[in-house]
């Protein structure tokens, strides 16, 4: 007996702790829109009412009718038509002034507070983009002026052409209160979490986008490689179609993070994120701009050999021929660089930016002079 009724109380307090949590949860937004559609179809049903009432009692015709409840319930209040027997002025205290006026108000006030909360989760990065397509998404932010990096990187990619209309949005849990308004002018948006985390690259519409860049959260940090290839597994999970660029720390995993998704594999460079967008769009150079960087394979030399009277394709042909190298540009008169000239341009040149491999033969200065004697 005592543990039935043990049994009872305990059903009760466990009745009592739900019915708390279902009220706490038809406060917070994700019913807030049922909430609203309720009372929408609670007010249709009151007009109604009331048209009927005045169609009875007033013997209005249905526009009328409709006509005056609806005015009546906004309080607008034209005059140019009311109700004039008691039946329907009744109809009209208890219909109208008892619950449609008052209902309205709370639609009101429900369909602001609503808005502000979506404007505010849009800000934060607390909704998912469910209409954004062939977007570019850009996975985990660097750890060191994450702002300034950012910006350099999306005005990089506002001022190319070839994308200049493609949507962008970062996966990130760097900006919980917004992202900066410098980012957010160029119309980038952002999903609020981490990219390991079970979902969150679907919640960002990773199988959706045709570009995704994933950074790496430390460029002088070896570790964060292991987050970027965790990341570039879970593409491979969701089968995305999109073109992956990933930065790779340590030059060993390269070859992993191409096995796991990655369509190029760059150094973080974060004075340079023109090379991201460069690789993304013509994919290959990024191997070409990382070998100008070191000495090691393909590198640029100088050259302090003056030129005159000779075009510019004649010099590139002409070191070709010979197997010096090849030119990507020259220093002026005036000291000024110049790279990639019009092939028929006749130059003077001081000296010569050439690139060169290895295991290159440089000739002395006089017989490259002499091939262009």
């Amino acid at each position: 007996m005592n543990g039935g009724q043990y049994d009872a109380s305990h059903w009760t307090i466990k009745k009592n702790h739900r019915k708390r949590r279902q009220d706490f949860k038809n406060s917070v937004y994700l019913h807030a829109s049922n909430d609203l559609k309720f009372r929408f179809v609670l007010l249709a049903g009151i007009i109604l009412l009331h048209s009927l009432a005045m169609v009875l009692f007033e013997e209005m015709d249905w526009w009328q009718a409709f006509w005056l409840s609806m005015t009546s319930a906004s309080t607008t209040g034209y005059g140019d038509i009311s109700a004039a027997t008691f039946w329907g002025q009744a109809a009209t205290i208890i219909l109208i002034y008892g619950m449609g006026i008052a209902l309205l108000a709370q639609i009101a006030s429900d369909y602001i507070e609503l808005r502000l909360q979506k404007k505010e989760m849009r800000i934060k990065g607390n909704m998912e983009w469910d209409q954004m397509q062939d977007h570019l998404l850009i996975v985990n932010t660097p750890k060191h002026y994450t702002e300034r990096y950012l910006e350099r990187l999306i005005s990089q990619i506002c001022d190319s052409p070839e994308l200049q209309q493609t949507p962008i949005q970062i996966l990130t849990p760097h900006f919980p209160e917004g992202l900066p308004m410098s980012l957010r002018a160029h119309g980038v948006v952002h999903h609020t979490g981490d990219a390991t985390a079970t979902g969150m690259l679907e919640s960002a519409g990773a199988q959706r986008a045709k570009y995704i860049i994933v950074l790496s959260p430390d460029s002088q940090e070896s570790t964060s490689d292991s987050k970027v290839f965790d990341i570039l597994h879970r593409l491979k999970e969701l089968q995305v179609s999109a073109f992956v660029l990933a930065e790779s720390v340590e030059d060993a995993n390269r070859d992993r993070f191409r096995n796991a998704r990655a369509d190029a594999v760059i150094r973080p460079i974060r004075a340079y994120p023109e090379m991201l967008v460069r690789s993304l769009i013509a994919p290959g150079t990024e191997q070409v701009l990382e070998d100008l960087f070191r000495y090691q394979g393909d590198h640029t030399i100088r050259l302090d050999v003056e030129i005159k009277g000779k075009t510019w394709a004649n010099i590139v042909t002409t070191l070709i021929q010979y197997d010096v190298g090849t030119a990507l540009g020259y220093v002026g008169e005036n000291g000024m660089v110049t790279t990639h000239p019009k092939t028929s341009e006749i130059v003077t040149v001081h000296s010569l930016i050439i690139l060169v491999n290895d295991d290159q033969v440089i000739p002395s200065k006089q017989i490259i002079k002499n091939y262009f004697a």
